[in-house]
């Protein structure tokens, strides 16, 4: 006898299958319970209660985003039924292993760790068993089965005759709501609040700071600056006691805005090039960021720049300032390079506003790194000589558009300045030059001042000099900084000069995560740069390495290794190129062996293997830069 026919389905189907996809919010939200739970512990007290209805809404988005996924299966009835559910059971197994990526490297999963995961060696390099995917694998397929038979019985029970668009559009509607209460919340709480918002994987929240700023008549507040800001400040990751320096040299910290790699040559920057001869420079230094923001930051934390919003926010004070003061420096940061951006100068240098002289707020870019210069120079000669000073100096000269005087500018042709449209017309080789004179007089100017420095302190300091960030001249299409992961707007010069320094020509990758860990070894110090930064000493860095670098205020990462460079756009695949940006036909090999240290830049913390590593003394270095 033939077998009796399935029931047909009942109506009202794609209502049970918007219900089935809610059903699985509360489950979002577990998977997400650790980072939500640290994310909300670093937001300012006040706000931390009103943060937890932004994830209610947020899994809900997400619970419809699984609906839609599978609607458009829904004229066909029987295949529906199952594929709705088992759609569920596969978007929780993908937001499962998102979860623990974004707890490990702090942003989401994309499509370049498949990619790189499954590439030949990359587990063991990573220190993750096989046994683990195999185990992943095997119970995500399980739970798609398992929810594709069982959520279909219970789409039948839970079809209603009622319209799912409705409850979709109340449910986006909802969402939608969230994302402006969010940015409210970010602009009242600060950086802290904003990080908290993109725990789960959404759009992070807008932040509106203009809109508000407008409605309120408030500028963005940082509840962790003002009086008392100090002690209301985290403390650093290790305590400030174990950082001990065997020896206190004059340390000067100097920065160059909108720097790129190609105008650190002895045409352009001859006297730092002759410093660079006698000391260390570093061939391959990237900056974390195209934009000040992100790579000051990390120069200053020595921490990955993706990382900034929850580590800054929290109100976490990078160790270099206390371990300073533990080691008896006197201690000026100048910045002629205004540092209110992003409200850094009540984050990032928060805990030294003391000592903190800036000219956001001048005018005449002839005035500004001037008036720098004599305020340092004010500060270097009342300074105790029997003391170690650190100074930190951040030029404005550079940025664009470029200032020098213009009977000084050795390159010509060179545009005249003017901004605005007419930089659309300018010829690219006439932007550049001025910024190469711009660089040019900004090398007169430092060697003056270190001269100086020298005179007034009897000794020669230990001088780390970097640029912020990059700078583009329209060869891969961009004019200035700040809008992609190209080699020009990433690649930035690094030199060290002066007592204890070994001399030589590096060329494997550093990073500005690196800036931290590379002074206090030049130092003295004996903690592991694992114990408070992602980065290593620059000296320490083997031809293995890569680095990651972001734009920042969109999800594009380039990791840069000695070769190769691997550029993540989410959404929008990898591509693998040479490190001037050129694809290369073996690629996807290249990247296939190198796939592991590849993911280790990605987490941060150092390579274990091939690392060249460069010994520095204990005492009184011999050979080095005296």
């Amino acid at each position: 006898m033939p077998s009796p026919a399935a029931p047909a389905p009942r109506p009202g189907l794609r209502f049970a299958a918007l219900a089935w996809s809610v059903l699985h919010a509360p489950l979002f939200l577990w998977l997400y319970a650790g980072p939500m739970a640290d994310a909300v512990h670093a937001a300012p007290p006040a706000f931390r209660a009103a943060l937890w209805p932004t994830y209610a809404l947020q899994a809900g988005v997400l619970s419809l985003a699984v609906f839609l996924a599978a609607l458009p299966l829904s004229p066909w009835p029987r295949l529906y039924r199952r594929a709705a559910p088992g759609l569920a059971g596969l978007a929780t197994a993908a937001l499962f292993l998102d979860s623990r990526v974004y707890a490990a490297v702090g942003f989401h999963l994309n499509g370049f760790f498949f990619r790189v995961l499954f590439q030949r060696n990359a587990l063991q390099e990573t220190g993750v068993p096989v046994s683990d995917v195999v185990l992943f694998l095997g119970g995500a397929a399980a739970l798609v089965v398992a929810e594709a038979a069982l959520g279909a019985r219970a789409l039948d029970r839970l079809a209603r005759p009622r319209r799912a668009w409705a409850w979709a559009l109340a449910l986006l509607l909802a969402g939608a709501g969230e994302r402006v209460y969010s940015a409210a919340l970010s602009f009242l709480g600060g950086q802290a609040v904003f990080a908290a918002g993109g725990v789960l994987p959404l759009v992070a929240p807008v932040r509106m700071v203009d809109l508000l700023s407008a409605l309120t008549g408030h500028a963005q507040v940082d509840p962790f600056a003002g009086a008392g800001a100090a002690a209301l400040r985290l403390p650093p990751t290790i305590p400030p006691s174990r950082i001990r320096f065997e020896r206190r040299p004059d340390v000067l910290l100097v920065l160059a805005e909108s720097l790129p790699a190609a105008h650190l040559d002895p045409a352009t920057m001859p006297h730092l090039w002759a410093r660079a001869a006698q000391g260390a420079r570093f061939t391959r230094h990237y900056s974390t960021g195209c934009s000040t923001s992100f790579g000051l930051f990390s120069i200053l934390y020595g921490v990955q720049a993706q990382k900034l919003d929850a580590t800054v926010g929290a109100g976490r004070q990078a160790l270099l300032f206390p371990a300073l003061r533990q080691n008896g420096y006197q201690s000026r940061f100048l910045a002629a390079s205004c540092v209110d951006w992003m409200g850094m100068a009540e984050t990032v240098f928060g805990p030294v506003a003391g000592d903190l002289e800036t000219w956001c707020h001048e005018r005449g870019w002839d005035r500004i790194d001037a008036r720098m210069l004599a305020s340092a120079r004010r500060w270097v000669a009342a300074t105790d000589r029997d003391r170690p000073m650190f100074l930190f100096l951040f030029f404005d000269g550079t940025h664009y558009d470029y200032h020098y005087p213009e009977a000084e500018g050795p390159f010509r042709p060179a545009w005249d300045g003017r901004g605005g449209i007419e930089t659309s017309s300018a010829p690219s080789l006439e932007i550049e030059n001025r910024a190469r004179n711009a660089a040019h007089y900004l090398d007169d100017e430092l060697e003056a001042f270190l001269s100086e420095v020298e005179r007034l302190r009897g000794r020669r300091p230990l001088v780390l000099f970097t640029g912020d960030h990059g700078e583009e001249f329209r060869q891969k299409g961009h004019i200035g900084h700040g809008s992609d992961v190209t080699e020009e707007q990433i690649h930035v010069p690094f030199v060290v000069a002066g007592p204890g320094v070994p001399r030589g020509v590096f060329d494997h990758p550093t990073s500005h995560v690196d800036i931290v860990p590379t002074l206090f070894a030049l130092l003295g110090d004996r903690n592991a740069p694992a114990a408070y930064s992602d980065g290593m000493s620059a000296f320490d860095a083997g031809p293995d390495r890569y680095v990651l670098a972001t734009v920042g205020w969109e999800p594009k990462y380039a990791a840069v290794g000695q070769e190769l460079k691997v550029t993540i756009f989410a959404g929008r695949g990898t591509e693998i190129t040479d490190l001037d940006d050129r694809p290369i036909p073996d690629g996807p090999a290249r990247m296939a062996r190198d796939a592991g240290r590849i993911l280790q830049a990605l987490r941060g913390g150092t390579s274990a293997t091939g690392a060249a590593r460069v010994a520095l003394p204990a005492a009184a270095p011999a050979p080095a830069a005296d």
